[in-house]
């Protein structure tokens, strides 16, 4: 804890990272509101659920292009432009007509229009911090971000059937643009510049620690969110267990990253922790019991942030400062298709198999993750630094 009450008293860490993740928390509650107004506009759960991809499918392909011009235009036009595209889109999207193929284009508006604060705050990083507490850093960030997936669903769900499925969006527009200008009004980036790309878009991802990070991250979210639909199977009929179910999961995220981020691991030692992350997923699905499972879900959660956290380090530490913004952006996306494909797969699995079904997509996918860090062409040259 003495790393992290370290972080904290150095000037303009804290409102840097508080500002950006208030930003960011409409992400956590931004697919739900979608879902869930779209199919009370329209009556058609096909619909809203097209309108959430074509979010996810703009975030992912715009992400990486609009982190890497902050190299060319400075940090604070692109990202106030996107905040103010991005509140835009989920405004029409809330008050707008209902016409299927105008909330197919906000859609792609909203999702290619998510400010690149993630990728833009990790590489400046580097810039507010020593060197030997970057990781630290990290690990906190890749922690308290667990906070948005806690109670952004929470709040998308409780102001959809308390207020109107508007609130939702309108909230989230409002905390998009207000969080944003407050992270880039922050004094400590006041005339930050980061160095501009000389590197074609999309070089970054031969570096062998992009490829690593982005192919474990993308893993690694997969069987989140395959469990996810695991534990709505399991749960079926009872939200409130299965939403807190994936709750408890985040709680031992952020504990994790709080408690064993700053420890220096290796390619080993990443495998171990995402091992022991695979194990407890395959036991979600055999225990008998809520508490048990409970119980396991927290263990599973355990090596999620410190893994995420560790990955990051590495390739802010394997790249020229000029590259970080799009490498982030690249992991950004990475995610992205994770989560598709884990909610995807799991699908048809829970469809064919029951709700066993979900959890062996869970299972399968974080044990691909474990197995990446020893992988032949992925495994770092050295140790990694810590998380």
């Amino acid at each position: 804890m003495r790393t992290y009450l370290e972080l904290v008293r150095v000037p303009g860490v804290l409102r840097v990272t508080v500002s950006q993740l208030v930003a960011r928390f409409p992400l956590g509650m931004l697919s739900l509101a979608v879902l869930l107004h779209v199919r009370h506009a329209t009556g058609s759960y096909a619909l809203a659920g097209l309108v959430v991809a074509c979010v996810s499918v703009g975030e992912a392909v715009a992400m990486p292009l609009v982190s890497r011009s902050v190299g060319v235009l400075g940090i604070r036009p692109p990202v106030l432009a996107a905040a103010l595209l991005n509140a835009t889109g989920m405004l029409l999207l809330a008050f707008g007509p209902p016409q299927p193929v105008l909330l197919l284009a906000l859609g792609v508006m909203i999702g290619a229009s998510v400010p690149p604060l993630m990728p833009v705050v990790r590489a400046l990083y580097p810039r507010l911090v020593p060197r030997r507490t970057v990781p630290a850093l990290f690990a906190l960030d890749t922690s308290a971000q667990e906070l948005i997936w806690i109670t952004g669903p929470i709040a998308a769900t409780l102001l959809s059937g308390a207020v109107s499925t508007q609130a939702p969006l309108v909230l989230a527009a409002g905390v998009t643009l207000g969080g944003t200008v407050w992270f880039v009004l922050t004094p400590h980036i006041a005339g930050v510049r980061l160095p501009r790309s000389e590197t074609r878009p999309g070089i970054v991802l031969l570096t062998r620690a992009v490829r690593l990070a982005a192919a474990a991250s993308c893993a690694l979210i997969a069987s989140f969110a395959a469990l996810e639909i695991a534990l709505v199977a399991r749960f079926d009929g009872n939200s409130v267990f299965a939403g807190l179910a994936i709750a408890v999961s985040s709680l031992g995220s952020l504990i994790g990253g709080i408690a064993f981020g700053h420890r220096r691991i290796g390619p080993r030692g990443l495998a171990g922790i995402l091992g022991g992350v695979a194990v407890a997923t395959a036991a979600a699905g055999l225990v008998p019991g809520i508490p048990l499972l409970y119980g396991v879900l927290f263990l599973s959660g355990l090596g999620f942030a410190p893994s995420l956290a560790a990955l990051y380090a590495l390739v802010s530490e394997a790249l020229p400062e000029s590259s970080t913004p799009e490498a982030f952006g690249w992991l950004n996306t990475a995610g992205l298709i994770g989560a598709a494909t884990g909610t995807a797969v799991a699908g048809v699995l829970g469809d064919a198999l029951g709700a066993a079904g979900p959890f062996i997509a869970a299972t399968v996918a974080s044990v691909v993750a474990a197995l990446l860090p020893i992988t032949p062409g992925l495994r770092p040259k050295r140790a990694l630094p810590p998380a």
